[in-house]
């Protein structure tokens, strides 16, 4: 896999910061990553659990009958419990990532730049993957359905940083 930056006024030319974010990285999503003959690196992403709150009553004192006539005396008397009850452990995602390989300083330097430009950080272009970057890495993904800060393919080519096979 090869990396180029793009120019400004080029093919793929920078969005400005007031461009709205389109939601266009939550489809690369997977079910499993690709077979292990594939090319590229996968990332997982683990799915948010689902819980959801149960509420149920025990008897705490049961019902009193006359032994005669069989009526009920004191009626039953309940308490209302509740918990939670894991619906889902939350499955794991896939999604093609820019590979280790490619982050080099140049490349992340650039996907800096570009992250600044959109106003997503603000830090030196030192080609450092800090958490400051994976922090702004994460702003631009988030509102387009991928929250990681692991760099996705998708969104480096929407980045103007072309990812192309060899």
């Amino acid at each position: 896999m090869g990396l180029a930056g793009c120019q400004p006024g080029t093919q793929g030319a920078y969005a400005t910061p007031k461009d709205p974010p389109a939601k266009t990285l939550a489809h690369v999503l997977q079910s499993r990553p690709s077979a292990d003959d594939a090319r590229g690196c996968f990332t997982e992403l683990k799915g948010p659990a689902k819980v959801e709150t149960v509420t149920g009553q025990v008897e705490v004192i049961p019902e009193q009958r006359d032994p005669k006539t069989g009526k009920v005396t004191q009626p039953a008397i309940y308490r209302e419990l509740s918990g939670q009850k894991l619906v889902d452990s939350g499955k794991p995602r896939y999604f093609e990532s820019v590979c280790s390989e490619d982050l080099t300083p140049a490349f992340v330097a650039m996907t800096q730049r570009a992250l600044a430009l959109r106003g997503l950080y603000s830090g030196p272009a030192d080609g450092k993957l800090d958490p400051a970057t994976g922090r702004a890495i994460a702003a631009y993904q988030a509102p387009r359905g991928l929250d990681s800060p692991t760099l996705s393919v998708r969104a480096a080519q929407e980045l103007g940083l072309y990812i192309w096979s060899d």
